[in-house]
């Protein structure tokens, strides 16, 4: 399944760990999205996700269902991990 990289910002603070666990869990029992990685700076209202999804479209109409704002999705084609490149 094709892999997105999708960025979030809110105002500082705005957004609490338990919330974050419980997107978390709503992707991982989700049909259609599968969560990969996420990285979150809560302090300055910063979370960017890489989750796998059929499409942009279905990823961005997933995080609308959960309320959570969505400044960009954007399709990956290469991932690296510790210097080594592949494909996504």
């Amino acid at each position: 399944m094709p892999k997105f990289m999708s960025c979030h910002t809110m105002p500082p603070g705005a957004v609490q760990r338990h919330q974050m666990d419980q997107l978390a869990e709503a992707a991982s029992a989700d049909a259609v999205v599968n969560p990969y990685r996420s990285f979150a700076n809560l302090a300055e209202g910063r979370v960017f996700c890489i989750m796998e999804a059929p499409s942009r479209e279905d990823l961005e109409a997933w995080f609308a269902k959960m309320q959570m704002p969505c400044d960009y999705v954007t399709a990956l084609e290469l991932e690296g991990d510790r210097g080594v490149i592949g494909q996504a």
